[in-house]
């Protein structure tokens, strides 16, 4: 069976225009297996609970399931939704990122709308974050994360989310113990972390998009690029299984990237 979802953060809602509440209304009305929601840590310090007992109480009240996720990466391009004047390579935020876990896993572990948590999005993502240079978390920050939550909630399963590469080639590649080789030869690079990913939580989240600003169009089609990507999904869901874990598509994309043509919806499709 294929269950379906979606994302939904406030921030979101109402850079369209929208009022979040309604907004969220309407999301719950469609049927969806799961919405995932996000406990941004910045969002929290700043305007407390009240929002996020809302859209969880609401959900409940509709039966409608919910992915949450918790950390220092908040849904939302570019993931890091920090209290100001944060870094996250420093230690002392660290520990206060561990003291935001536990908190939220203590407030909605009970709540029955929740189905699982999200640990970070996409924490080995090295992206460059505003002022930072590389947006990685530490693994065993990550680690650290998972097994506190799961000292708190042993219930409920953790999903651990990342990118991959094009095709299953360059995946086997960045899974190797040559991978450093690979990443300095000429050609395409391995992307993402799914092999590291794969051993942090219960289920191991991957986020799929064929069409970006690094995508050279001119020489490999969508359709081209769709095929590749269906092959990395087998693979890794055959990855999962051996260790023994889920995999589950945290993210698809559903429309052109920002600043770029060439994803249609026949492509959706």
């Amino acid at each position: 069976m294929t269950a379906v979802g979606t994302s939904f953060t406030r921030w979101r809602a109402e850079a369209r225009g929208l009022d979040y509440r309604a907004a969220f209304e309407r999301v719950c009305g469609l049927g969806l297996a799961v919405v995932r929601l996000s406990a941004s840590w910045r969002d929290i310090e700043q305007f407390g609970y009240t929002d996020l007992d809302w859209l969880l109480t609401r959900a409940a009240g509709a039966r409608q399931r919910v992915l949450l996720t918790v950390g220092m990466k908040a849904l939302g391009w570019p993931e890091f939704y920090l209290p100001q004047g944060l870094t996250p390579s420093d230690r002392a935020v660290q520990r206060r990122a561990l003291g935001h876990v536990a908190a939220v896993v203590r407030r909605y572990r009970d709540n029955p709308a929740l189905v699982a948590w999200q640990v970070e999005n996409e924490p080995l993502d090295n992206a460059r974050i505003k002022q930072l240079t590389n947006g990685a978390l530490p693994a065993s920050l990550i680690r650290s994360e998972v097994d506190l939550l799961r000292s708190i909630d042993l219930v409920h399963q953790v999903v651990v989310t990342t990118f991959n590469s094009s095709h299953v080639t360059l995946d086997i590649r960045g899974a190797s113990p040559l991978s450093w080789l690979y990443a300095h030869l000429p050609g395409a690079k391995p992307a993402g972390h799914p092999a590291q990913v794969l051993t942090m939580g219960d289920t191991l989240g991957l986020d799929l998009y064929v069409v970006t600003k690094s995508t050279p169009l001119d020489v490999i089609t969508p359709s081209t690029r769709i095929a590749w990507k269906e092959d990395t999904l087998d693979y890794w869901h055959g990855q999962a299984e051996s260790h023994g874990r889920a995999l589950w598509i945290t993210e698809m994309q559903a429309s052109p990237w920002t600043g770029t043509t060439g994803f249609t919806v026949d492509d959706l499709i």
